[in-house]
């Protein structure tokens, strides 16, 4: 029988305690759910990086239990997929000092599977797609807004045209469910790492930081992959198989975020570069935010450096 050392059960047991309470707190208080969500692995990864893989999970598991206690077992379920995998995932991962990529591509396919779990458990077990729901809201939403500028005397013609093109987007979402949960996974991976290597830090353990953000850029094939995703969508017109399309949008959707997160390393190091202040830099990133032609030429210049690398000219 595997003996804990002392050491290891008090630690375990109160970086649980800190999980139930932060737990609780997303579920009861939903102002604080989103920040709260981020911060859950965290116990949980640091616990596996200091004392390792059994107590971690021992600790997942008790997690469960109290939580099953005050809000059933169909939420603690939820929680314990929702933070445990990831928590246990990179924690190991940064016990065995794998490099902060790798580390983040284990939490990032160990988020994935938490994912899909939960979805599937939503929609298989509680006959809930939370997608669709999500979606119903915003469909609601956008009729409300519509009567709200109707009776402020906006436009009926414009205003029935930019509803018609936001309900369009929305009809496409239940096709990008999957590229969804690939681009949450991938986000929370990434701040989680962010997160647990500051606290680590903190408690004296030398964890590496990813590249500089200047520095990041994808390799040349991602742009077939966003070509593929864009041949799909067309031989779907001629091939109706069914899966072309869906296929096709989600490589697109995913690309696309992927090169415009290159194109803002780019704008970073050119920014950098000519020592342009601080403000003028906060400027500029929240008018290519605000601005979707200026997004565009981002993801575009993102798209193209894969190739050329601008940044060695």
């Amino acid at each position: 029988m595997h003996r804990f050392s002392t050491k290891a059960v008090v630690e375990g047991a109160l970086l649980s305690a800190i999980t139930i309470i932060l737990s609780l707190f997303s579920m009861y208080v939903p102002a604080l759910g989103i920040f709260l969500d981020l911060v859950l692995p965290v116990p949980v990864i640091i616990l596996g990086m200091r004392q390792g893989l059994r107590i971690t999970v021992l600790s997942v598991l008790v997690t469960g239990l109290v939580t099953a206690m005050f809000s059933g077992p169909l939420k603690a379920l939820a929680v314990m997929l929702g933070f445990g995998l990831i928590g246990i995932g990179m924690g190991w991962a940064l016990r065995k000092n794998y490099p902060p990529f790798r580390v983040f591509g284990v939490g990032a396919v160990a988020s994935l599977a938490s994912n899909v779990a939960l979805f599937l458990i939503s929609l298989m077990i509680m006959g809930i797609n939370p997608f669709l729901q999500e979606i119903a809201a915003y469909k609601e939403g956008l009729s409300a807004a519509a009567d709200l500028y109707n009776r402020m005397g906006v436009d009926p013609e414009t205003v029935k045209t930019v509803v018609g093109m936001y309900e369009k987007m929305l009809d496409l979402m239940p096709l990008l469910i999957p590229a969804i949960l690939v681009l949450a996974s991938i986000t929370s991976a990434f701040l989680s790492y962010q997160i647990s290597r500051v606290v680590l830090r903190r408690l004296g353990y030398k964890i590496e930081d990813f590249p500089p953000f200047w520095q990041w850029r994808l390799p040349v094939f991602t742009v077939f992959l966003l070509l593929l995703g864009q041949l799909a969508v067309l031989l779907e017109a001629y091939w109706p198989v069914g899966i072309l399309k869906q296929l096709g949008l989600n490589l697109q959707m995913i690309f696309t975020f992927a090169f415009f997160v290159q194109g803002l390393s780019i704008l970073s190091f050119y920014l950098g570069r000519y020592n342009v202040a601080k403000p003028v830099r906060a400027l500029i990133v929240l008018f290519v935010f605000t601005n979707p032609f200026f997004a565009q030429l981002i993801f575009l210049a993102g798209m193209v450096d894969t190739v050329f690398n601008f940044r060695g000219l």
